[in-house]
Order: C-alpha cells, then sequence, then structure tokens
C-alpha cells in the first residue's frame, strides 16, 4: 500500500505539470499571434508612409537612403530606395496583333483563334526589342524605319520601393534596446489597443 501512495502523488503531479506547461504553450501562442498581427500592420503602415518620405525626400533634394539609428543616436541599419522599373506593356494584344500581320505578312508569327494574337515567343521578341531601345519603338531591321506597334505602352512595371540593410551588430543592439524599453515610442503601434478580431 505504501507503494501506491507514493506512486499516485508522482503521476498526479506530473499530470498538472504536463497541463501547466500546455497552458503556458497555449498563452505563448496567442501572444505572438497577437503580436506577430499587430506588428504586420505596424510594418506595413510604415512601410507605405517611409516608401512615400524617400520618393518625396528623392525628388526634392535626391535623398536616396536613410540611416536608421537608435535613440541613443548609435546606427543601426540603412534604407535604400529601390527605383522603379519601366517597360513595354502589352494593353491590346488584339491591336498589335493586326499590326503584326499587317507589318509583317509573309512571316506566320499571329496565329487566328477567335482573335489573332502574336505568338508568345514572337511576342517575348518584340517586347525585349522595344526594351532595348527604352520605348514602345520597333526598329525594323528590314528597312530601318523605327515603327510604333498599336495596343503598346511604355509604363511603370515595377513600383519603386526601398530596402533595409542591417549595419554589424545592428540588429543585437536594436534588440537590445528593445528589451531595455528605449523603442517604446517606436513600438507604441504595436502595443496599443485595437479592434477586436
Amino acid at each position: 500500500m505504501s507503494t501506491n501512495d507514493t506512486t499516485a502523488p508522482a503521476a498526479e503531479e506530473t499530470a498538472e505539470q504536463v497541463v501547466e506547461s500546455l497552458r503556458d504553450l497555449a498563452t505563448q501562442e496567442a501572444v505572438l499571434k497577437l503580436l506577430a498581427e499587430r506588428v504586420a500592420a505596424a510594418q506595413k503602415d510604415v512601410k507605405a508612409r517611409t516608401q512615400r518620405a524617400l520618393d518625396a525626400a528623392a525628388k526634392r533634394d535626391g535623398v536616396e537612403r536613410v540611416v536608421a539609428s537608435l535613440p541613443t543616436g548609435e546606427p543601426v541599419a540603412t534604407i535604400s530606395l529601390r527605383r522603379g522599373e519601366e517597360g513595354p506593356v502589352v494593353v491590346d494584344e488584339e491591336a498589335l496583333a493586326r499590326w503584326v500581320r499587317q507589318t509583317w505578312p509573309d512571316e506566320e508569327w499571329t496565329e487566328t483563334r477567335i482573335v489573332r494574337t502574336v505568338k508568345p515567343w514572337k511576342l517575348a521578341e518584340l517586347v525585349a526589342q522595344m526594351e532595348a531601345v527604352g520605348a514602345a519603338k520597333i526598329p525594323d531591321p528590314t528597312t530601318g524605319e523605327v515603327l510604333e506597334p498599336p495596343g503598346v505602352v511604355w509604363k511603370p512595371t515595377r513600383a519603386r520601393t526601398h530596402a533595409l540593410t542591417w549595419r554589424k551588430g545592428g540588429k543585437d543592439a536594436t534588440a537590445e534596446a528593445w528589451r531595455s524599453g528605449a523603442l517604446a515610442q517606436q513600438l507604441a503601434a504595436i502595443t496599443a489597443g485595437g479592434d477586436e478580431q
């Protein structure tokens, strides 16, 4: 009987420890989920505001990078503007296909389905030619004439953005500033109350 008396409390204690451990894990998961949601929302917001400010500074003063510093003044990262890209964009493939057929009638560069389209390999070639000259124009190799195909415009194909590059030791310094509470003002958007979801 003494054997049963000594093992029963140990089994109960182990089960209670497991339950408590699961509660701790569940709480930690809930906290981290909330934190991740708030960090993602705050990061999206600050990234958009940073992009607008960088675009304005680049236009006004030619500024293309800025240093991220802790409240102590210690630089921890550099944010650099990445220029967008422009290129030819086919906006009316049917008009382009008719033009290709009329311009090079002896070539089999188009095909007729319900509407006439340019074969994908030729379309890629034409777009590459336009990218090479930096305009929605194609130089005719036979005549040398510069052709302006309909259905194609030159416009941004990738928006301007920016990138953050950590300086050596910048992550550790930022983590320590976070732990010490020195970044409370910068983290206010994350810790502030929000709507229930």
